[in-house]
């Protein structure tokens, strides 16, 4: 496997109306495209940590307000 030969590339173009059109092109090697992959799986799980911590945070004001209830 070359990497300066094997190449992945994709492009799209959109058209919004008479005035608007947008065209987008990428190309990527082998490397880059794992780089990538990385760093979604890292924002994939630093998301996931942080509603986990979301969640026992809100258990701990639930616990800690005891039987006190907010008026409806």
């Amino acid at each position: 496997m070359r990497l300066s030969k094997d190449r992945q590339t994709a492009r799209a173009s959109i058209r919004l109306g008479k005035w608007v059109e947008l065209d987008a092109r990428t190309d990527f090697s082998p490397p880059g495209l794992v780089a990538v992959g990385l760093l979604v799986s890292g924002i994939l799980l630093s998301s996931s940590v942080l509603v986990a911590a979301a969640g026992r945070a809100k258990a701990r004001r639930i616990q800690a307000r005891g039987d006190r209830t907010l008026p409806r």
